[in-house]
């Protein structure tokens, strides 16, 4: 299982991501335990090739900015393969790609155009509904 530690650098704020999509079965999906302070989350990864490259790429610390108050992001040096498509609606808790380097983790539910390549996403995302906010956070994933 793999471990997310979040510290906070500016401000309380973590994890959401992209739109409705299936699921897929708990028992089928690699897990990840997210903790922020005290308060730990699983993040389910999709069963891809975006997915499979990111933890591969484990452990890593990421400095993820805000944008639009809605969202974190981070830019890696390395591309991941992807397959993007437009979702058009993004819950909170959904973690995608965007183009072939953007890690984003939506904290807040947003419509829009733009096409991603989905990660995965936050299991009970309302544990960390409290700690959100804007500003930049320091993410931490590890096995």
């Amino acid at each position: 299982m793999i471990v997310i530690r979040l510290g906070l650098v500016a401000s309380m704020l973590f994890l959401a991501a992209c739109g409705d999509y299936k699921v897929m079965d708990p028992e089928n999906q690699e897990g990840v335990t997210s903790q922020v302070d005290a308060i730990n989350v699983i993040v389910r990864f999709e069963n891809n090739p975006t997915a499979k490259v990111l933890q591969a790429r484990l452990p890593l610390t990421l400095s993820m900015q805000d944008l639009h108050q809605n969202e974190k992001y981070f830019y890696f040096d390395e591309p991941f393969p992807t397959n993007p498509e437009r979702v058009g609606s993004i819950r909170a808790g959904d973690v995608m790609l965007y183009g072939d380097d953007c890690l984003v983790l939506f904290y807040k539910d947003v419509e829009t155009s733009y096409a991603y390549t989905r990660i995965g996403r936050v299991e009970d995302f309302s544990t960390l509904a409290p700690l959100l906010g804007s500003g930049t956070v320091e993410l931490t994933f590890q096995n």
